[in-house]
């Protein structure tokens, strides 16, 4: 089963009404970019010996991801600067693991799934971690919860009928409804800006690739056409890119591509996994899971700039981190 074992990353952004313009520690329709944050300066401070980071100029903003994979609850959400500091713990579960947490655009939710209740379901909770409420309620696996840019509709990955399909709900849990239909299984949906389309994984076709439908279910298309693994899409603020996984040289590392499928541009070479990009709220950077400077299967989370230079770690969990960030 895929739900059990994933994370991944879809950050939906606010939708723009103004006119279109040319404490723990342990695609191709333009839509208008939201404004820059301002820049400031971190100092990221290496491991034991390995060079030090230089200083690098980060968006201001806050992450949510998962650590803990040591935890004996399982891992749980946290929330940090985006240069590593002021970890703060938000989820702590003594029954089951968190994953996958996704700000809602308005950055006043956050979204995720666990295993707390014994199958996967998926839960928000208040962006200080208070007064989580589960969304799902059914006796298969929901998982990899996607905010639509309102804020006001959910799409999520669920297997209750069987195999793994695509579903859409309101942010309270109501009015669920089955997007995708067929034998093979689809999964990790993610919103374009505009709200219209939704960016998704397929193995329809025999391996994973990535399709987009209209956010009703129709108008199923495939867009990349890879003899490897593509997976885990998730669309760039201004809807001009889209950024995705693939091991198509081996070990899994990050891409970006135009929303038809053209110009696929490899970010990342490493010898180890690059995994589950997000982009950043101005669509400058993109925040990524890299195994790089891990000895065992977790890893930590790192920054690059959209182009794929300045690759900059930001977590020090003694690679403990499991799996996506999100960036608001």
């Amino acid at each position: 089963m895929v739900i059990a074992i994933i994370s991944l990353s879809c950050a939906a952004q606010p939708q723009d009404t103004s006119p279109a313009a040319p404490s723990d520690i342990p695609g191709q329709a333009p839509v208008s970019t939201p404004p820059a944050a301002e820049n400031k300066t971190a100092d990221v401070a290496a491991p034991v010996g390995k060079t030090p980071a230089v200083k690098t100029a980060v968006n201001l903003g806050k992450l949510v991801f998962v650590s803990g994979t040591n935890d004996p609850g399982g891992p749980q959400v946290y929330t940090s600067n985006i240069d590593g500091t002021n970890w703060v713990r938000l989820t702590k579960s003594k029954t089951g693991g968190d994953r996958f947490p996704k700000w809602s655009p308005d950055g006043t939710r956050i979204a995720f799934y666990t295993d707390r209740d014994g199958d996967y379901e998926i839960y928000i909770m208040n962006a200080d971690g208070s007064d989580p409420l589960r969304l799902t309620r059914d006796n298969g696996n929901n998982a990899m919860p996607a905010w639509a840019p309102d804020s006001q509709k959910i799409a999520f990955t669920s297997d209750r009928d069987g195999n793994e399909q695509i579903y859409m709900m309101n942010a309270d849990g109501s009015n669920q409804v089955r997007l995708t239909s067929n034998t093979a299984n689809d999964a990790a949906p993610c919103w374009s800006p505009d709200g219209n389309r939704l960016v998704f994984q397929s193995d329809r076709d025999g391996n994973p690739e990535i399709y987009v439908m209209r956010a009703d279910g129709s108008n199923q298309m495939k867009i990349t056409s890879s003899p490897q693994v593509d997976t885990f899409p998730t669309w760039s603020p201004d809807g001009n890119k889209i950024a995705f996984q693939s091991n198509e040289n081996g070990n899994f590392e990050i891409f970006t591509m135009y929303p038809d499928g053209s110009e696929r541009k490899r970010l990342t070479t490493n010898i180890v996994d690059n995994k589950y990009p997000g982009w950043s709220p101005d669509g400058s950077k993109i925040v990524f899971y890299s195994k790089r400077d891990c000895n065992n299967d977790n890893g930590e989370i790192y920054i690059m700039n959209a182009d794929g230079s300045g690759q900059t770690r930001i977590t020090r969990s003694e690679c403990t981190d499991s799996g996506l960030a999100d960036w608001r």
